[in-house]
C-alpha cells in the first residue's frame, strides 16, 4: 500500500476515525489496469486521459501489457491485514475493481479481506455501477463509490444520459456509505440530479466529491454556474461535499459523511 501524505495524494482517503481525528490515507491495488478508456476534451481543445493510465505508462514493469489490461496481484491481498493502525484505504487507485473484465472470484477475495480488516475504512470507486448490487450487502466498513460517467470523448448529452442510468444502479446498492465522485465536473450535472429528485425524492448517495479537470500540470475549472448549482442542490439534500485540491471555490469544503 502507498501512504498518501496531504496535501498531495488522494485527500479524501484521510477519513475521520472514531475520535474524529483524520486517519492516515493509503491506496491498495490487489488488481491493476482498466479498460474503460476514459478521455476528455479540454476547453482548449486538447485531449486528456485518466491519470492512472498516464502513471501506469511510466512503470512499464508493473504494467507490462499496458494499462488497458487486467492484472491480478494476489501477493498484495493481505496488505491491509498487516497494517494494524486504523486507516482510510482507497481500493483500486490504478484499477476498477468492479470493471466488467474482473472475475467475480477475485472481487470476492478482495471483499473478504476488507471484511476481515474491519478496523479500516475502505473506499471503492467504479464506472461500472450496474455490477455493484450483485455484491450486496457490502461490509459496513466499505464506502461504495461511483465515478461520474466518462468514455472516449463522450458528449455532454451522453454523459447526462449515462448518469441517469448510474443513479438507478446506485439506488440498489446496499452499503453504509454510497458516494459519487464528480471529478472532473465536465458537464452540468445539477439538472440530472434535479430530475431524479422530482421522481424519487432523495439522491441515492450520502457523500459527494467534486473536482476540476486536468491535463498534466494544467487545470481547467468547471463552469462556475455548474459548480454553484451543484453545491446548492447537495446542501439542500444534506449531502456533505469534499473538494479536490484542484478546485477553485471560495467556500471550501472538506466534509465527510456521518457514519453510524
Amino acid at each position: 500500500m502507498n501512504r498518501q501524505n496531504p496535501p498531495k495524494g488522494i485527500e479524501w482517503t484521510r477519513v475521520p476515525g472514531d475520535d474524529g481525528e483524520l486517519l492516515p490515507g493509503y491506496t491498495w491495488n490487489p488488481t491493476g489496469g482498466c479498460m474503460h478508456g476514459c478521455t476528455w476534451r479540454m476547453p482548449d481543445g486538447s485531449i486528456t486521459e485518466c491519470y492512472a493510465k498516464t502513471i501506469a505508462e511510466r512503470f512499464t514493469r508493473a504494467y507490462s501489457q499496458g494499462f488497458e489490461h487486467h492484472y491480478w496481484r494476489p501477493h498484495n491481498l493481505n496488505a491491509p491485514l498487516k497494517l494494524k493502525e486504523a486507516a482510510g484505504i482507497f481500493v483500486g487507485s490504478m484499477a476498477d475493481l468492479f470493471g466488467h473484465w474482473v472475475p467475480e472470484e477475485q472481487i470476492c477475495q478482495v471483499l473478504d479481506v476488507m471484511t476481515e480488516a474491519h478496523w479500516h475504512t475502505f473506499q471503492t470507486l467504479s464506472k461500472f455501477p450496474i455490477r455493484l448490487p450483485a455484491f450486496n450487502p457490502f461490509p459496513k466498513n466499505v464506502w461504495v463509490g461511483v465515478s461520474l460517467p466518462a468514455g472516449h470523448l463522450m458528449s455532454q448529452t451522453g454523459g447526462a444520459r449515462a448518469l441517469k442510468a448510474y443513479l438507478r444502479h446506485m439506488k440498489d446498492i446496499k452499503a453504509n456509505v454510497r458516494f459519487m465522485s464528480i471529478e472532473p465536473l465536465w458537464f452540468d450535472v445539477a439538472p440530472v440530479f434535479e430530475e431524479w429528485l422530482l421522481e424519487e425524492g432523495k439522491l441515492p448517495f450520502e457523500w459527494a466529491i467534486i473536482g476540476a479537470a486536468s491535463n498534466g500540470s494544467r487545470v481547467f475549472q468547471p463552469d462556475e454556474g455548474w459548480t454553484g448549482q451543484l453545491i446548492d442542490l447537495l446542501d439542500a439534500q444534506d449531502v456533505p461535499v469534499f473538494f479536490k485540491g484542484n478546485l477553485e471555490w471560495d467556500d471550501w469544503r472538506e466534509a465527510f459523511p456521518q457514519v453510524a
